[in-house]
């Protein structure tokens, strides 16, 4: 019997088989954010969580078409201040205003989500890109800072 490549996927979902992508829910653990990306920024603490587009929130799930990480992290003003790059356009996941971050960084998220913007103009925000850890593949995203902390959003995985 020949099953479907969506249909396959989707029982690997609920499985619970997703390839290089941690389980779903926050996490203050940035030893395992290490392990996942290179995160080079010098983060004391913080929160993170890895999440689909659309999010599964139950069910049969949907095909993904995107996935996110996020992370509010406290590091030192002085690593931002040497990031220089302007974001450009840059495209902000439709979910990413999570809950539990700082209503500065959830305000901004929110205001443009699911659209591309060029935070430059908009925010304390500057390009950022790193590698998986595993495979080293690149990744593309951007970086804010307000009072001590770094909003840091990465697309880790795009069907485009």
């Amino acid at each position: 019997m020949k099953i479907g490549l969506r249909v396959a996927a989707a029982l690997l979902l609920v499985a619970g088989c997703t390839p290089d992508v941690p389980k779903p829910g926050v996490s203050d653990d940035l030893a395992k954010l290490r392990g996942i990306i290179d995160l080079r920024i010098p983060a004391s603490s913080g929160r993170w969580e890895v999440f689909g587009t659309p999010e599964y929130k139950g069910g049969v799930p949907g095909p993904t078409f995107l996935i996110t990480l996020v992370a509010e992290l406290h590091s030192e003003s002085s690593w931002f201040d040497a990031q220089n790059e302007q974001t450009g356009s840059v495209y902000i996941a439709p979910e990413a205003a999570r809950h539990w971050l700082a209503d500065d960084f959830r305000q901004l998220l929110e205001s443009d989500k699911g659209n591309e913007v060029d935070l430059s103009r908009k925010a304390n925000c500057r390009r950022f890109t790193t590698t998986l850890k595993k495979t080293g593949e690149p990744l593309k995203g951007f970086v804010c800072a307000s009072s001590g902390r770094t909003l840091l959003h990465l697309t880790i995985w795009s069907e485009q």
